[in-house]
């Protein structure tokens, strides 16, 4: 079912593949995406061109609503004053984790200064020594 269509980007004929393509290739159609959203390429590299307003906010020409502002900005610098976090209890947590991995890591290196972590093969030796036991034990209490 290949057709013969217009690239939409560079009008060059194509077969499209099937009844909704569009673009001859991905660069055609990558290409078309930058040109329709304003992308402007800048060395190396497409960037998106930002629009740069002038205009300034206009000025209220209403003193209620200048005081109104004014008392909410002084509502939120309170509201941040409350829920700020005390430097004192930040650095007692700090301290605290400090303590508590250097008091496991100074345990390890005393009770198993050459352990490593156990491998797989470590794992199915050690149940077959404990199968071995168990079946030891059974045929004891057997008898």
């Amino acid at each position: 079912m290949k057709t013969t269509k217009l690239c939409k980007h560079c009008c060059q004929t194509f077969e499209a593949r099937r009844s909704n393509h569009v673009y001859c290739t991905t660069s055609c159609k990558t290409k078309a995406s930058y040109k329709k959203n304003d992308y402007k390429y800048v060395s190396g590299h497409y960037q998106k061109e930002e629009v740069v307003s002038s205009e300034k906010l206009a000025v209220p020409a209403n003193q209620d609503l200048i005081n109104l502002l004014q008392d909410l900005e002084k509502k939120i610098e309170g509201l941040e004053n409350k829920s700020s976090i005390k430097s004192a209890s930040i650095k007692e947590a700090a301290l605290g984790t400090i303590a508590a991995d250097a008091t496991i890591y100074a345990t390890k290196k005393i009770f198993a200064p050459t352990s490593l972590p156990a491998t797989k093969g470590d794992i199915v030796f050690l149940r077959k020594e404990l199968n071995e036991l168990k079946i030891i034990i059974q045929n004891h209490l057997n008898h």
